[in-house]
């Protein structure tokens, strides 16, 4: 069966060429292709612009699997099908279930924080996001002492996709993968990534210094990329965050080696997240001169520094936390205009 290719290879990519099964493909094609997991298998495309049949490699879930575009252009991340590579970062208090199910909605990965929460409250915010969407949403576990029952509830309740932290991911890890769910790790350097690998992360999650709040990571988001895409090669998705702020960072991290692109000062600072009104107007009229990284050890996050918005009375709250994009960003828009101004040019 054959279907439209993804992409189409802008005139001015070049004409290098390669042959599979006996056809032309401009090289462009393929490193594309290869970037998200995916190769040529058969078809008659290539530079005619023809039909091409595309088939994701074993890094995904270790099995080939025909990747059938529906008339849009698609992303596939590991198990996860995207409509563009964006991914919301977790936003502690402010994110929320309406903030995640339209970051979801309009062909992102939402992210819905959990913390410290009882099962009930858990189960009520879960049926609001899929009250609104049935699309994947990833659940962000933020908490020191989870209990199991924490992740059961989210498993219960139909969501697959969770993310982890090195104080929560060894023990969770193990009950995820056994009950089918698929696991971002967030790293900040390449033995975290060993770490994560080794207890069975599917996605790495890399945060990059420029990111706001905690920061876990001693090097510059495209030294990290390049540092992880050195111990893992293709064979591991890398979502990668810290400092972005529009369409442009985006193509920019894709073109590093990422996978997808994580924003969380972008999705602070829309309409549908729970930061205070003032949290969100005092950001909006800052800039990134007037960001600290806070390295004192206070509230129940584990040991970090925290960027965030210098303010008269010293405030340290996720409403204020940003990342040094912060600059970059100047109004207040719905989630779902955001995801669609983040999206890179086809």
């Amino acid at each position: 069966m054959t279907c439209t290719p993804l992409f189409r290879s802008p005139e001015n990519r070049g004409s290098a060429e390669t042959k599979t099964n006996g056809k032309t493909y401009n090289l462009w094609y393929r490193s594309v292709f290869s970037r998200f997991g995916l190769r040529i298998v058969s078809g008659s495309g290539g530079n005619d612009g023809g039909s091409t049949v595309m088939e994701r490699t074993s890094f995904a879930f270790g099995k080939s699997n025909r990747v059938r575009p529906r008339g849009k252009r698609q992303w596939q991340l590991a198990n996860i099908e995207l409509r563009t590579p964006i991914v919301q970062a977790t936003l502690g208090d402010c994110d929320g279930p309406r903030l995640a199910a339209e970051v979801s909605r309009a062909g992102a990965l939402g992210c819905l924080s959990v913390h410290d929460i009882r099962e009930t409250v858990l189960r009520r915010r879960l049926a609001r996001i899929r009250a609104r969407t049935a699309r994947p949403v990833l659940i962000s576990f933020t908490y020191q002492w989870h209990r199991d029952s924490v992740p059961m509830t989210c498993l219960e309740a139909g969501f697959r996709h969770f993310q982890v932290f090195w104080w929560n991911g060894p023990r969770f890890c193990r009950l995820i993968r056994q009950s089918g769910g698929t696991i971002f790790w967030q790293v900040g350097s390449d033995d975290q990534a060993r770490e994560a690998l080794d207890c069975g992360a599917d996605i790495l999650v890399a945060q990059g210094t420029e990111a706001g709040g905690p920061v876990r990571s001693p090097y510059p988001l495209r030294e990290l990329i390049a540092r992880l895409r050195d111990r893992t090669g293709d064979r591991v998705p890398i979502v990668a965050g810290g400092g972005l702020a529009n369409a442009e960072d985006v193509a920019e991290v894709l073109s590093w080696g990422a996978s997808a692109a994580m924003l969380g000062t972008r999705f602070l600072l829309s309409e549908e997240s729970q930061a205070e009104r003032r949290c969100k107007s005092r950001l909006l009229r800052a800039d990134s001169q007037q960001l600290v990284l806070d390295p004192r050890m206070i509230g129940d996050w584990p040991c970090a520094p925290r960027r965030r918005l210098v303010t008269a009375r010293d405030e340290d709250k996720s409403a204020l936390f940003a990342g040094s994009g912060l600059s970059r960003i100047s109004d207040l828009l719905p989630a779902a205009e955001i995801v669609r101004r983040l999206t890179p040019p086809a």
